[in-house]
């Protein structure tokens, strides 16, 4: 059973591969690269490529691939009798991708004879710009197939036409785009020119936000950077000497009102004071005046007194002498009958009488030494009183001088400490300011630093794997070109083998006219004596040149 499976598949396999056919397009083209360097001009500039894909698909399957070589030639091999995509692509750019189709070839023309070949005339590759619309580029640039009528392999032109009016359109998009990247990397310029940085990085930042990633705008704005950061610090600067005026002009100012608070305080004080001490000597005269004529006062009542007791002792000491001289006359009246006791009555009478004036005289001056001692003793009470209440308004005057002292030296104190403290918050202040702008100084030149390292690491690393990638592309170009070489050697010995096969076989059967075609496909489609053919390589290529500069 397995030998019967095994004799179909032998079968099978050799039915197919009797089926395909002997002959194949060889499909050539050289790619470009268009750098595009954008500053406040436009700077193109074109040049072959190496390393360039060209991968060739059928059904979705790669089954080829070459690269360009170092002159951007390649040539790639399709097989007959299929339907291909051809796909040209190079790194960071859009791929372009060609319908070839090996299909409807006659089987009298696509014999073994039949050797095709057909030009594409120039494929330029080149970065894409932001924003813009590329999906024109996702259709097949070209259409390659067999023409009946020209029994030739060829581009459908209708096709081609059509493909290059959308990429005229893409152009166009794109020219607006660059000027407009153009006309604000020129206004950038004149602002820094100008010195205005805010405006030059505006309008930097609108020419890198039109066309991201392009190092003339990024290195403006370094330059713009260090504008800003000038202008910072002397902002800072001028802002640093206002606050330090402003703190100076505080301080004074704060000075001065705690001065003149604390002489208007001493001033109140001393008003008050002085009010309190004219009050106290109103208070004290006043009182001394009241003490004094409350004095003078008992003391003429007293006059009074001991006056109108001396006119009635005086009264009575008259009537007395009177009653006296009266009964002595009654006396002498009765004589000698009662000489001896009228003598003796009057004598004795004489004795009372003397007695009575004496214990009177007594008394008057009892009562004179009682009023006195009773004036001296009230006007001694009255200027004790009178010194108590002076002593005590003096003590309390004192008293208050002192509390005002200790108040004034107390605001002084205050003052002084309020003026100290003001001055310390203010050189803590600066000190805090002086760390703050070292500190920040510090952070920046170390920030600079590690950005400066940064850069030479980036930089170096970019160096090596620049160099690395040159490497790795010259050993795969020289691989392919020993590759290519060899193909090229085992193809003449091929062709060596069959010129000596032909030489020793013998000449054929003359065929039909109609079979001379194909001798004409053994050349390029577009060959370089066709003028007509020129003409139209050179329109490719020119419209070629709106699809490099989009990603193709």
């Amino acid at each position: 059973m397995r030998t019967y499976l095994a004799v179909i598949a032998h079968f099978i396999v050799c039915f197919c591969w009797a089926q395909q056919p002997k002959w194949s397009l060889e499909l050539s083209s050289t790619v470009e690269y268009r750098s595009l360097k954008l500053t406040n001009t436009v700077e193109k500039d074109d040049k072959p490529i190496g390393g360039a894909i060209i991968s060739l698909f059928q059904n979705g399957k790669q089954i080829n691939q070459v690269r360009s070589n170092s002159n951007g030639d390649f040539m790639i091999t399709i097989p007959g009798n299929g339907t291909y995509e051809l796909v040209v692509s190079y790194e960071n750019c859009n791929p372009k991708k060609f319908a070839v189709s090996t299909l409807g070839v006659p089987p009298d023309i696509g014999d073994d004879r039949f050797k095709p070949t057909f030009n594409i005339g120039g494929v330029i590759m080149a970065k894409p710009l932001y924003s813009i619309d590329y999906s024109a580029l996702k259709q097949p640039m070209a259409k390659i197939a067999y023409m009946a009528d020209s029994k030739k392999i060829d581009d459908d032109e209708a096709y081609t036409d059509q493909i290059l009016g959308a990429l005229s359109r893409l152009k166009d998009a794109e020219d607006a785009l660059i000027d407009k990247f153009i006309t604000a990397v020129k206004a950038g310029d004149a602002a820094l020119k100008k010195n205005d940085c805010p405006l030059a990085k505006q309008n930097y930042e609108k020419a890198l936000a039109t066309i991201p990633g392009e190092a003339y705008p990024t290195d403006q704005l370094k330059k713009v950077g260090l504008c800003l950061s000038e202008k910072d610090n002397a902002a800072k600067k001028e802002a640093e000497k206002a606050a330090a005026e402003k703190a100076a002009a505080d301080k004074e100012a704060a000075d001065k009102v705690a001065a003149e608070k604390a002489a208007k305080e001493k001033a109140e004080a001393d008003k008050l004071a002085k009010q309190k001490a004219e009050e106290e000597a109103a208070n004290k005269k006043a009182a001394e005046k009241v003490a004094a004529e409350k004095a003078a006062k008992e003391k003429e009542a007293a006059d009074k007194l001991a006056k109108e007791k001396a006119e009635k002792d005086k009264q009575a000491a008259e009537q007395a002498a009177a009653a006296k001289t009266a009964a002595e006359k009654a006396a002498k009246e009765k004589a000698d009958k009662e000489k001896e006791e009228a003598d003796k009555l009057a004598k004795d009478k004489a004795a009372k009488e003397k007695l009575a004036v004496e214990q009177e005289a007594a008394n008057k001056a009892a009562a004179d030494k009682l009023a006195k001692d009773k004036a001296a003793k009230e006007k001694e009470e009255a200027d004790k009183l009178a010194k108590e209440k002076a002593d005590k308004e003096k003590q309390l005057a004192e008293q208050e001088a002192a509390a005002k002292k200790a108040a004034d030296k107390t605001n002084a104190a205050k003052a002084a400490k309020e003026k100290q403290d003001a001055e310390k918050l203010a050189r803590e202040k600066e000190a805090k300011e002086k760390q703050l702008a070292e500190q920040q100084a510090a952070d920046k030149k170390a920030a600079d630093k590690a950005a400066k390292d940064k850069a030479e690491q980036e930089k170096s690393a970019a160096a090596e794997k620049a160099k690395s990638e040159k490497d790795a592309k010259a050993k795969e170009e020289s691989e392919r070109i020993a590759r290519e070489k060899e193909q090229k050697q085992e193809e003449e010995s091929k062709k060596q083998k069959e010129t000596k096969q032909v030489a020793e076989t013998p000449p054929p059967a003359e065929k039909p006219k109609q079979n001379a075609a194909p001798a004409e496909n053994k050349k390029t489609i577009v060959p370089k004596g066709s003028d007509e053919r020129n003409r139209k390589t050179k329109k490719k290529k020119s419209n070629s040149d709106h699809v490099i500069r989009q990603k193709l």
